[in-house]
């Protein structure tokens, strides 16, 4: 009877720490300490779960106890339900994913190490004959002596062969929890109504089988399944297999449904990079006609200018003094029009003159040494959605920083075309799981943090690769961005290289 006990704790121990972690790779904790949190965590679970086998021993008659068994594991499940509401933050339509799944799980596990309890009672039952056997011939012990720890040995043997089946059951369910934190949605998604759905049916459906074979196992003499593994050896195989497919199903929707979100996020991102790429290419056009107008505006009002100078000087020699000033602030209004950087391409340079404007509104020092390339047969839209979407990430991260400090420069080597944007950089980065990028910091993710995407995407079409790295600078934290992008023609020839060597 103690040892009876002894295991239960023990396993309820287990289990409250495992759903403790399984709740909180889900949920925000409340709490400041978690190790407090958890040990009163822990101290109520156990102690709820035995309040609540104390209600069923003393009133549930005892052929009934195991029939009704599934309701103990309702009650836990009320039970992890409250224990979440008052240590996690609320969030209905997880917390019920949290513990319909982890109470399916459990559940369900149990008539997986059933046949295992059964199996290796069976074994050890001829060999403890075997022992008493070979004392008695061999007179180690006498009969009075072996009938007196008979009783002990055997207690003791149950307990180990319990144990080991508790501990195969519950590395089973830490494997089945780990595989769905692994592949659930992040805490910051809420869950929409069919989603949730989506996620507790097969959970549902393994409390369904889970009820139906308690009932199956415990039914008229509580002895019903040993008689069907008795009956029917191949169940002994079969239930763990039935039991694990189970679970599967869960892990799989999981999976599933991530996949699905993220599929439907990429959709949304290529919606917008289409569209804003779209927009940058009427931009550029649009662009490319207002630098010509302003190049033959600048020109005519400079002949202009020089036109008046020279009539004043020849005509007005006396009076022409009195409109000097006049005639150098045209001049100096004419040479704003100029661009303070000379590109080699009137785009980027509308781009640097644009970043230098911004930068200069907000108190960011701004240099560049930016050169088109001028080898390679490189897109200007390609090179303009770089260049824009690095600068205007730069300029959005110095804002946050008081006398910040962005530079750009861009060079050559050999058949290789580089970018470079180094910016100042505060706070802490968060990387994607599954990518070489960080997350946004802003609310709306699925429209913000698409500035690396767009320039990771037009270095694709160039075999380019994109690095991030932070690092210290003249004592400040810097964010070093770089582009490398391969010549067109380069890849050509390499690739006409390799199809002939083959």
């Amino acid at each position: 009877m103690f040892e009876e006990h002894l295991l239960e704790v023990m396993v309820s121990l287990a289990s409250g720490f495992l759903a403790f972690r399984y709740t909180e790779k889900f949920l925000y904790l409340k709490a400041g300490q978690r190790k407090k949190a958890l040990a009163l965590w822990l101290v109520l679970y156990v102690v709820g779960l035995w309040l609540w086998g104390q209600v069923v021993e003393g009133f549930m008659p005892q052929a009934q106890q195991s029939i009704y068994g599934s309701m103990a594991n309702l009650m836990a499940g009320v039970l992890l339900l409250v224990l979440q509401r008052g240590f996690f933050d609320k969030n209905l339509p997880r917390q019920v994913f949290v513990v319909v799944s982890f109470w399916a799980g459990w559940g369900i596990l149990k008539f997986a190490a059933s046949p295992l309890a059964h199996v290796l009672l069976d074994v050890w039952g001829p060999l403890w004959q075997y022992l008493l056997e070979v004392a008695m011939a061999r007179e180690v012990l006498s009969a009075q002596s072996l009938l007196a720890m008979l009783e002990a040995v055997n207690r003791a043997a149950v307990f180990v062969v319990l144990f080991f089946c508790r501990l195969v059951q519950l590395a089973l369910l830490a494997l089945y929890l780990h595989l769905i934190g692994r592949h659930l949605l992040p805490k910051d998604y809420e869950l929409k109504p069919q989603e949730s759905l989506f996620l507790l049916m097969p959970c549902l459906t393994a409390l369904v089988i889970d009820l139906t074979l308690r009932v199956m196992a415990f039914s008229v003499d509580n002895s019903a399944l040993m008689l069907i593994y008795d009956r029917a050896p191949e169940i002994l195989f079969l239930l763990p297999v039935a039991s694990l497919l189970l679970l599967g199903l869960v892990v799989s929707a999981v999976i599933l449904l991530r996949g699905l979100v993220q599929f439907k996020e990429e959709e949304q991102k290529r919606q917008l990079l289409e569209k804003g790429m779209a927009d940058v290419h009427r931009q550029v056009r649009e662009l490319e006609d207002i630098y010509g107008d302003i190049r033959g505006l600048r020109h005519d009002l400079r002949g202009h200018i020089e036109s008046l100078h020279a009539y004043v000087d020849s005509r007005l020699p006396g009076e022409g003094r009195e409109l000097e000033p006049y005639l150098a602030g045209m001049a100096k209004t004419v040479a704003r029009l100029d661009f303070a950087d000379k590109t080699g391409n009137a785009i980027t340079d509308i781009i640097l003159h644009q970043a230098r404007q911004q930068a200069g509104k907000k108190g960011i020092a701004f240099e560049a040494d930016f050169h088109y390339p001028k080898a390679g047969d490189f897109d200007v839209y390609d090179i303009s959605v770089i260049l824009s979407n690095a600068l205007q990430n730069a300029l959005e991260a110095c804002g946050q920083v008081s006398s910040g400090s962005v530079e750009v420069r861009s060079y050559q080597r050999g058949g290789l075309y580089f970018i470079e944007v180094t910016n100042d950089f505060v706070g802490v980065l968060q990387w994607e799981q599954g990518t070489e990028f960080p997350v946004t910091s802003k609310q709306d993710k699925s429209h913000h943090g698409l500035g690396l995407t767009n320039i990771a995407r037009c270095a694709e079409k160039y075999q380019g690769t994109v690095d991030i790295e932070i690092k210290g600078k003249n004592g400040r934290r810097k964010f070093f961005l770089t582009i490398m992008l391969y010549q067109r023609s380069n890849l050509d020839g390499e690739m006409f290289e390799k199809t002939h060597l083959m």
